[in-house]
Parts: C-alpha cells; structure tokens; sequence
C-alpha cells in the first residue's frame, strides 16, 4: 500500500474552503489542464453515496474512473474511494482544519495501490511526481479563486445577492470556463443557445442551464428576464480553417450579425439585460510594431481589425437605449491570446517544443500578448459584477513579450532547446493571409483601465502561467 499526502494553508476561513469544496463547478475547476478529462457524471454534492465518472486518457487509452463518496463531516472531512478504475485501491481524505485566527488548512490524504503491484510499483515516482504536480494546481486554483470571489464583493460595492448571468458560446474554451468559475463563485448562470444546440449533452456543473432567447419556451424566457449581465462569447474561430472569402464572411457574420441578433432577441424580453459584455480582440490594432496600444489607440487597418471595429459597434449599440430608466451598460474585453495547453495556440506550439523543434517565429520581434485562461474567464466575471465598468479593456497579462520571448520561456520550462525559427515566409505558405494578423503582426498592448478597475490578474509572469498549465 503506498500514502501521499499534499498539505497547504488558505487565508480564509474554514468554512469558506469546505464550501468551495461543497460548490457546483468544484470538482470541473479542480481538473487539472494539462489532463484529458472529461466529467461524465456528477451531482455536484459531497453527501455520502453520492457518485462520480469521469473518463480520462492516458497513454492513448481512454480509462474510466467510477468513484463514490463515503464519508462527510460538514466543516472538517469528506472522504471518497474509487470503485473502479486505473488503481487497484485509492481512497482520498480530504480534511480541513483552522489555522491561527482567520486562516484554514487542507490536507489531501490518498491510500492507494497500483495494479499488478508489487510489479508495477516501479511506476511509484512516476505517479507521485503527477500526483504533487496535481495537488499543486488544485490547492493554487482554489486559493486563487476564492480570492477573487471576495475581490467582486469588495470592489465596487457589489450586493450580498448572487449575479445572474448568461453566456453565449458557452462550449467553447473560454465560455465553459467562464461557466464553471460563475458557479462556484455562487452565480445563477444561464447558457444561451442556438435550437440545433438547445438538447446538447455536453455536462455543465449542476445549475447551469440552458435557454433559447429567439424562438424559446416561456421558461426559457423566464431565465431570460432581468439578468444582471449577458457575457457574449460567439463567433466562428478566426484559426479554424484557412481563410478563404467565404471562411472570412462567416467569421463576419458569426461576429457582427450574431451580436446584432442577440441584441435585437434582448429586445423582446420584459425586462432585458442590465449590461452586456462582449469579446473582442486586440487584433483591432492590427500590426503596431514597438508602439505601445492602450484602450485610447486608434484602431488598425486589416480584415481582423475591420472585423473588430464592427463587432465592438454592433455591442455599443446596445448601451444607446435604457432598462428601466437606467442606463444598458456595455463593456467589451479585446482579448490576447488565451493560453490553455490542450486548445488554441499554446496547443499547437507543444508538440514541436517537445520534440526540441521549436523557435521563434519570423524574425520573433513581435510582440505577443497573452493571458492564462482563469484570467481571461474571472476578468469577464469581473467586467460583469462591477457596475462602474464600462467601453474597451484590454483582456492580457501586463507582462507582453515578444515571439521570440515567448518561444525562450516556452523552451525554458519544457527543458528544451529553442533553435529552429520558422521562416515568416513558410507560416505564408502554410497558413495563408491569417499568418500574417495571427502570427507575424506586433501588438504591444497596455492595461491601465483594467488595472485601475481593481482587477489582480493571478499570472502576470508567462513562466509561472505555462507552469502551471503544464503541470511543471
């Protein structure tokens, strides 16, 4: 029988961290990134005999977990055991503790045993060293999460009672995410969906669910009604497909014409949104060199730019009429490029890292502005629950390197080499027109209304973000 133990201390109470814990959306948040799971079935509830399936890849092989939940000592304890599964026993105490006056502590205890041991614990280090790098991540997320929860009620003002928002796009990476932090920070949140999407199967933690706003039922339009926020993440992805004119329509019309709808179907509700937030992209500045771009810089030129200018128009429409007497507001979050190790550009560049194939791209003087994913989901939460904030803001670490930066820090915690650059000329060749706004084009941007809103970011530094998105 092998033991691992993880102990960190918070500085909030006990009985704040038990109910993170006890939240709907806990155990999505708590899956570390870098691991291919998925939630099969859960009832968000740590209540003995209250059950649990996820499936998860390793190596290849898809391996189911089934696992129940045995023991809960409200405040202090919860206890659960796999019943089938990878391991031949696992059995996981997590126990909770005061720390001083205003602080607490949580131990993860795991008893576990590998199967076709003693044989196989040739393997211990291996999953020791997954196991540290998990709890690693699990006790920094909750941390940074309830952190930021008491951040919304601090700043601004905000009211005891619980947000209610909506989201579109909500499969997607940052909309799930956004999803998923909304629940445990205790919101009501209601996915908005198109008719061919409104029976999906796709799991969302207990409590999200999900309404047409054209065409819906009356309790569809019930959910609708008098919500604080909608954060408004559609659109076709602009690096799904080479560009073509008609990929170039879509990624338009997916933009512009779908916000416009949106609005239009906010029109027929009793009581419509107080505030819309709508995704952008700093792409509207397009190719900026080493000038530095705030909120206040005038837009660039280029078909990402076009496309940005009049997806942020279509949004301020909104805040030209009024909900009550008072005032819509709209704010728009121009977003860098969000890093997540399984999905989007930080996805594609791992493989060739790994192998010791990569390098900068072009010349790697341009700059890149990046986020890590919980930021790009907890600003959007933030833009949602401060009444004060207002226009463009720049969604992007302040720390804004440069390709060839990115590409040495990358290489630096993957302990590999970066020494073959990719010519400008071949990304040209490979990707079409979208290399050039995508890969090649320098946006130096700044975050000063961000920052003076009262928003922390949780990874200012691109080490510290990739390695806790890998795991490393």
């Amino acid at each position: 029988m092998s033991l691992f133990s993880a102990t960190h201390q918070f500085s909030c109470s006990r009985t704040a961290l038990f109910r993170y814990h006890q939240s709907s959306g806990a155990i999505d948040r708590l899956i570390p990134p870098w691991e291919s799971v998925t939630i099969l079935e859960s009832a968000d509830s740590l209540a003995t005999g209250s059950k649990v399936r996820i499936a998860n890849r390793q190596f290849g092989l898809r391996q189911i977990w089934n696992a129940e939940h045995l023991e809960l000592i409200e405040g202090s304890l919860f206890v659960d055991q796999l019943k089938n599964g990878p391991f031949r026993k696992w059995i996981h105490r997590h126990e909770f503790s005061d720390v001083g006056n205003s602080g607490s502590q949580l131990t993860d205890r795991i008893e576990f045993e590998l199967p076709f041991a003693p044989a196989s614990n040739l393997a211990l280090p291996w999953v020791r060293t997954k196991l540290a790098s998990m709890f690693r991540f699990r006790h920094r997320i909750t941390a940074d999460d309830i952190k930021f929860g008491e951040s919304l009620a601090a700043i601004g003002g905000r009211s005891a009672a619980p947000l209610r928002i909506a989201v579109t796009g909500s499969t997607g990476l940052i909309g799930r995410r956004v999803c998923e932090l909304a629940s445990v920070l205790g919101f009501d949140v209601v996915r908005i969906v198109r008719p061919e999407r409104a029976k999906g199967t796709t799991r969302f933690p207990t409590g999200v669910v999900a309404a047409q706003l054209q065409g819906g039922t009356r309790e569809d339009q019930r959910r609708l009604e008098g919500l604080d926020a909608v954060i408004h993440l559609g659109g076709y992805g602009i690096a799904e497909r080479r560009w073509s004119a008609e990929v170039k329509q879509r990624i338009r019309d997916s933009r512009v014409a779908g916000t416009q709808r949106l609005i239009e179907g906010f029109g027929q509700l009793d009581s419509p949104p107080k505030a819309l937030i709508s995704a952008s992209g700093i792409g509207i500045f397009g190719d900026r060199g080493d000038d530095f771009c705030d909120e206040t810089t005038p837009a660039g030129i280029g078909f990402l730019s076009d496309v940005a200018k009049e997806w942020e128009s279509a949004a301020m429409a909104y805040g030209s009429t009024t909900t009550g007497g008072s005032a819509r507001r709209v704010a728009v979050a121009r977003m860098g490029v969000v890093l997540h190790p399984r999905f989007g550009a930080l996805s594609k560049l791992l493989f060739p890292f790994r192998m010791g194939l990569g390098g900068r791209t072009g010349n790697g003087k341009q700059y890149w502005p990046w986020v890590h994913i919980d930021d790009a989901a907890s600003v959007l939460l933030h833009l949602a629950a401060q009444s004060a904030c207002e226009g463009p803001y720049h969604v992007a670490s302040p720390e804004v390197p440069t390709n060839g930066d990115f590409a040495k820090t990358l290489a630096k915690v993957l302990a590999r080499p970066s020494c073959l650059p990719t010519p400008a000329f071949a990304m040209r060749l490979l990707l079409g027109e979208m290399a050039g706004p995508l890969l090649l084009a320098s946006t130096r941007v700044t975050t000063p209304r961000l920052l003076s809103s009262g928003y922390r970011f949780r990874f200012n530094s691109l080490e510290d973000a990739l390695r806790n998105l890998l795991g490393l």
